[in-house]
Order: C-alpha cells, then structure tokens, then sequence
C-alpha cells in the first residue's frame, strides 16, 4: 500500500502549482513551517481531497506529508519524491524572472527544439482533444482562466475510482500547464513532469526497499553514478509485409484489421511487461507504431530477461517468424539523467542489433524448426491459408468470398477485427488468465496469451461491466461514462451512407472526381531521430524526450481524425495506420491529395512552422484492383525518394518533400501544381462541354505541358534573379490562340511563379522544379475525365 502512496505522491507532488496560479487559495498560514511555496497548495488540495474522495482517502496524511515536505525531505521515502523531481526537471533553463508567473503559458516543446527560442507561440488553458495542441501566437493565461479551469478539474479528481482514472485526468487537464513558470523557460507541462517523477519515484522506492539503494546514495542525489534503473525499447519489425502481403481482392476488409493488430499486440506486450515488473502507467514513457520505451528498477533486470524469452516464443509460435520484436534494456544511473536523449539513442541502437540476430535470445539451436522450418508437409487447392501459408492440419482452414481466398482462421479473425471496428466507441481492455497452452486459433488468442482479452464495442452494446475495463475512443470525457481513460487512433473507416456496408476499394474509387483512382500516400515525420537527438539539446532529460513524443502522437493519433471529419473525408480515406511519426492511408485520388495538403499546413502550424521540423510524402496513383503488395512498395520507394532527392548546390538532402507522378517537389510547388491545376480545370469547364473537353479539351491541355519548354528558361532565370520579358512575350505569343482573358490569366499564373522566385526569402518557397507544369496538366487531365471512360 505505501508503494502505492509513493506512486500517487509522484503524479501529485506538484499539483499545487494550479491551484496557486488561481490566487483563489491562502495557505501561507496554514503550513507556516514549510519554505517552498507550491508544496503548501499541493499538501492543500490533497488535505481536502482525502476529506471528500474515497479514492484519495485511504492514502490518509502519509500521501499529503509526502507531497508537503518533498523539498525539505525528513525521511528517506520523501527524499526519493525529492531525488525523483529533481530527475525529472533537469531540463528548466533559466530564464528571465516574471513577477507575473501565474500569466505565463506553457511554451511549445517544437518551438525549443534546436536552441530555439521563439516565445511568440504559448498553449491556452483547454482539456486535451483531438482537436487540442495548436500554440497561439502571443498566448496569455490569467487568474481567472486558471480558477475555472482548477475548478473542473478538481471536480473530477473528486469522483474518480482508481489510480488509472487518476493518470488520465492528468494528462486531460495537466497537458497544457507550464511545470515551471519562474526564473526558468516554460516549455515542460505539468503532466509530463508529474508523470515521469511518478516513474522514477516508483523504481527508486523499488531500489532502495531491495537494499540496492542506500541512504548514502539517496543523499548523493543526481550525483549518484551507480545503475538504479533499466530503460527498455521494444520495436516490432516485419510490419510492413504483415500488414500489405495480401491480394488486392477483398483488401479493404482485411488491412486495417492487421494493422490494428500490430498497435493492439504492442499494447498487449507492453501492459504484459508493466503486470509481471509490477510497474505503472507512468512508467510507460512511450508506446506506438509498434515501438515501446518503459522505465524500471534494475532489481527487475533478471525478471525481465526471463518475459523476453517467453515473449518471443509467444509470438513465434503465432506468426512462424513473420513478426519478431526486437527487446532489449540499458542500465542509467542518476546522473544519467541529464542527457536523456543520449540514453534513448543508445538502447534504441542495442535493439537494432537484435534485429539483426532474430529469436537468439531464445536460442537458435532449440528453435531451429520453428525458425527455419520446412513448415508443414504440403496441402492441396483451398487446404492452406493463402496469406500466412499455415495448412489444414495446423489450422482450421476457410473459404472468404470477399478475396476468393482460403484463409485460416487467424488470418480470417483480422476481417472480422477490420469489421468490429467500424462503429466502435470503446476499447475494451481485460485482464484474464493466461493461456499457458497457448493454443492459437484467432487474433485475441494471442493477447491471452499475455494475459489481456481486447474489444472493440459500440454504445449500443456496451454493458456495466465494461465500463470497468473501457477506454473512450478520441474522446477524453471518459470519466462521464465511467470509463477508465481514453486512448487515441484512427480506426473509424470508409462506410456507405447508410453505415452498414464498408466500402471497397472499388467502390472508394468510383468516389473520386474524374478518373476513377485509388491513390496510396505514404508519409513520415523527417529526421525524427536527429529531433530527439540533437534537437532537444544538452538538456534533454527524461521530461523533455517524453514530452516530444507525446506530442507527436497527439498530431498523428489524435488530431487526424479531427482533419478527416471536419472536412467530411470520412467515405473517401481509409487509413490503414497512423501513430508515432507516420501515415498510411489510401483513399479516392482527389481527396488523398487534398489531406496531404491540409495535413502539411496543419503540421507546420502544429509544430510552430519550425523550419527544421516537416514531414516527407510519397503518393501513387493506382487502379483499385492493383496488387496492393506491390502498390505499397511503389509508394514507400516514392517515400525514399523524396526524402533522398539533392537539389542543384545541396550537399545532403533537404528532405521535406512530396513524390507525385514520379516527381520530386517541395511543397511551394506542390501548392503551385494545384493552384494551377484549378486554373486548367476552370478554363476547360468554362469552354468545353462535355461533348469535346476529352477532344478539344485534351488539345488544350497538351498546349499546356509543350508550354513547358518555353518557360523552362523563364524559371530558371527568376531562380538566379532575372527576368527576361521577350521569353515573356514569346511564351504569351504561343498562347495566343486561347480565349485573351484566359490566356492573361496563364501568363499570370506564369508570373506569380516568376516573382514568387525573386522575392521570395527562404530556398524552400523557390519553384526549381519545371515540372509543376507538366504535372498540374496530368492533374487536370485526371480530375476531367469521364467515368464512363476505361479505366
């Protein structure tokens, strides 16, 4: 129970720090003895929450000490609260003193990134959402704002049941208030540094109940160079194959539910490693795309080697090899603490090289046949599974009309995961008795393997005792509900307008504009690990790394499906994943170019338009019926090369670029190809019926793109400062034969290019590439086509 106190200690030891802001409290006579001053609100707000919640209750006046003295310790359990936040803060910066510390906001982690230092853009005092986390330019909070905000929060600290609601309510509310406000740059919420402190309390009370950590060593503090914790990464790979190795037929039915799969297996592994160390939330510091960072005790490093074991002969035996994840662990001391950034680097390093040597900590020798096979002895037609080549005789084997296909029955189960998704409004998340035996025959019998059975239910089939085990879905109201917490993901996908049927690629298609198209993009946050690395500086301690992390996930996992319903996306893009750093989704032609667009511009808005923080692309466009297989490669080699692409004079490439057509551009001219596009397509609906735009309209189109070669010349001249008016006259000559008030409008179109070149102060905003021409005009070409032509 005290473990628990010291816990809970950790995620409140500040909470104090809202209620002072508020000017509403006055507790300077209360704890007359105590120096600091955000300890007295803290002790405060506790004081009345053990009088009025059952929850906090049965912590009694040892929570309340331990987060009143945390800064002038009596005893050794206070001075592990005290060595735990001072771990956790190493990142304040000093800055100027402000008098007016309650009116400062929390400054943006992005806007740091790179010893940055851009105070324009603050957070405003806003519950987290999926529509949250936009700074504001010139951002102020006041007294006022933070009573009514103080006061809703602490309305659900009053009715929450368990210390999981509590975690939740935290990262609701806490998200967008400054840890510190005073003599330091705010740039650190107050969740993150609570949450982290309550990870690093936890194993050093660990430590120091194992006698591993002294009294001596306590009083060293974050001097202290002896291993007191394990930093564990855990990355799955074989992804990629798993999700698309498929056949095109009956696809859509299938992708989203083996992506599901992957983020719900992490999940899984990850609470199965948290139960078995005796860990808690607060110590999972990260978790998506198939990738996991948790904090420990070194006391739990032999316990610890014992699951990786299991867990990789669990899923070896569920997936024959094709998913693997690599785990491993480094030993930190205190004074570790510093460089956190260096420390993520390092493990995350180790457990590449495991992906180098699969399964061999489990022992290659003994698992040879499980590893290397042959599998199975053979099987006629329709006797085996078509994805995962698991025969009758290993698996109960089915035929999908949907694909055409044999699949066995775990195979199958990830259709009927896809199909459980389409109206679900809770995660269901259970502890049940692990299956020793280990008999797998669907998707959920892996995750009871580990001891966790997941759903996916609707609010109409939601009962009572869900509730219990329930996770709101985008949604962070869970405790009206009374849920446990909420969890982030795009899972909603394309349905008919009546909402039973989901939608085929094909019939995704048909709902493009023009040309009846899928397209495929693919894009992913760049130089992620130079972010982490070199972006959060010197002082990138635990706090810092986990707060970036956080945010990105909150963009990726949270604030998509926001972008997709605000502009009513919700029938045209299936997205088969997006969490972490990256994106996959495929969707009607038109509208996956769109997305792309607005979730660039929401991405630089979202990261304080830091030059050094952009995302790349790569887009294909394909008939529905294309091997997805081979579609997914083609678009990730896009990916690769727009991030690879070295433009004239570059040494290394820039990246922060979209791949369209088999084009590389920036996105200034991918927002040129479109605008003029809309211009291309706004002359032919103006002058060519739908008799003779595929004739007339087509020739139109074709002067266009040969009008490439006369301005070629023009751009490049504007890019070293020139204008020549006769290449002007010569390419308004050439277009002559085009209605005059259009053709101006071409040639303006030409000149906006021209003298965004010339005046334009950032390389980034240049149009270098001539194809934005040839390019607007394959866009065209494509949005005014019939449907009824062959596709």
């Amino acid at each position: 129970m005290y473990r628990d106190t010291v816990y809970i200690a950790g995620l409140l030891h500040d909470i104090g720090k809202v209620a002072e802001r508020t000017k509403n409290f006055l507790v300077e006579n209360k704890f007359t003895h105590i120096g600091t001053g955000h300890p007295k609100y803290s002790a405060y707000v506790m004081e009345q929450l053990i009088n009025t919640s059952t929850f906090f209750y049965k912590y009694n006046y040892d929570l309340m000490n331990l987060v009143l003295y945390h800064h002038e310790p009596r005893n050794d359990h206070e001075k592990i609260i005290l060595l735990a936040d001072k771990l956790s803060s190493k990142e304040r910066e000093e800055g100027e003193t402000n008098e007016k510390y309650f009116n400062v906001p929390l400054r943006p982690i992005f806007s740091r990134l790179f010893e940055g230092h851009n105070e324009n853009f603050g957070y405003e005092l806003n519950p987290l959402s999926i529509s949250t986390g936009f700074p504001k330019e010139n951002a102020n909070v006041t007294t006022q704002e933070y009573s009514t905000y103080f006061d809703a929060f602490y309305k659900e600290l009053t009715v929450l049941e368990n210390e999981t609601q509590l975690y939740y309510i935290l990262e609701k509310y806490l998200w967008c208030v400054p840890a510190q406000t005073t003599n330091y740059i705010p740039d650190i919420s107050l969740f993150d540094h609570l949450k982290t402190t309550a990870a690093i309390a936890l194993c050093l009370f660990d430590e120091y109940q194992c006698g591993s950590l002294s009294q001596q060593e306590l009083t060293l503090m974050d001097n202290n160079t002896n291993s007191h914790f394990m930093l564990i990464n855990g990355d799955i790979s074989g992804i990629q194959d798993f999700i698309f190795n498929m056949p095109s037929k009956g696809a859509a039915k299938s992708l989203k539910g083996h992506s599901v799969y992957i983020a719900l297996v992490t999940d899984a592994i990850t609470r199965y490693l948290i139960k078995e160390l005796r860990l808690k939330e607060a110590n999972v510091l990260y978790n998506g795309g198939g990738n996991f960072y948790i904090l420990a005790p070194k006391s739990c490093e032999e316990k610890f080697l014992t699951l990786r074991t299991k867990i990789s002969e669990i899923l070896l035996k569920s997936h024959q090899g094709t998913l693997y994840l690599a785990l491993d662990y480094i030993l930190l001391s205190p004074s570790d603490f510093s460089a956190f950034n260096v420390q993520w680097e390092r493990v995350k390093q180790k457990v590449n090289v495991y992906k180098n040597k699969k399964w061999s900590e489990i022992g290659l020798q003994e698992h040879y046949a499980d590893i290397f096979g042959p599998k199975g002895t053979g099987a006629q037609e329709n006797e085996h599974c078509k994805l995962c080549g698991t025969e009758k005789g290993e698996r109960r084997i089915e035929y999908v009309p949907d694909s055409e296909k044999s699949y066995c029955t775990l195979c199958k189960s990830y259709i009927d995961l896809t199909d459980k998704l389409k109206d679900a409004d809770y995660l269901v998340i259970k502890e049940v008795i692990a299956d020793n035996e280990h008999t797998v025959n669907e998707y959920i019998d892996v995750f009871r393997a580990f001891g966790f059975d997941y759903s996916f239910i609707n609010r109409k089939n939601v009962n009572e005792d869900d509730f219990k085990s329930a996770f709101l879905i985008n949604d962070t109201s869970f405790l009206e509900s009374g849920c446990q917490g909420f969890i982030m993901g795009a899972y909603r996908l394309p349905f008919n307008e009546n909402g039973k049927g989901q939608l085929t690629f094909k019939e995704i298609s048909e709902k493009s504009k023009g040309d009846p198209k899928i397209a495929l993009l693919k894009l992913d946050v760049d130089n992620l690990g130079n972010l982490f690395f070199k972006g959060l500086g010197k002082n990138s301690t635990i706090s810092r790394v986990t707060a970036l992390s956080r945010m990105l996930a909150l963009y990726f996992e949270g604030y998509i499906n926001y972008l997709i319903e605000k502009n009513n996306w919700q029938q045209y893009l299936y997205v088969v994943f997006s969490g972490g750093d990256d994106t996959f989704i495929v969707g009607a032609w038109d509208k996956v170019l769109d997305f792309v667009q607005e979730f660039y511009n929401k991405f630089r808005e979202f990261t304080c338009y830091h030059h050094r923080i952009t995302f790349s692309a790569g887009i294909g466009v394909f008939r529905y019926d294309f091997p997805v297989i081979m579609s997914s490669r083609l678009v990730e080699e896009a990916l690769e090369n727009a991030k690879g692409y070295v433009e004239s004079g570059e040494v290394t490439p820039s990246k922060n670029k979209i791949s369209l057509f088999g084009e590389i551009f920036n996105w200034s001219e991918f927002a040129a190809v479109r605008e003029f596009k809309s211009l291309l397509c706004e002359i032919m609906n103006k002058h060519y019926s739908k008799k003779n735009k595929e004739s007339a309209g087509r020739s139109f189109l074709y002067k266009i793109w040969k009008s490439t070669l006369g301005f070629k010349r023009i751009l490049q001249d504007s890019l070293n400062g020139k204008v020549d008016n006769i290449r002007f006259w010569r390419l308004a000559y050439y277009l002559k034969d085009i209605a005059r008030d259009d053709s101006e409008k071409l040639i303006n179109k030409y000149k906006e290019i021209v003298l965004n070149n010339l005046f334009s102060k950032s390389a980034e905003r240049q149009i270098k590439n001539i194809m934005v021409v040839p390019a607007a005009v394959k866009w065209a070409q494509m949005e005014t086509r019939n449907k009824e032509e062959d596709v």
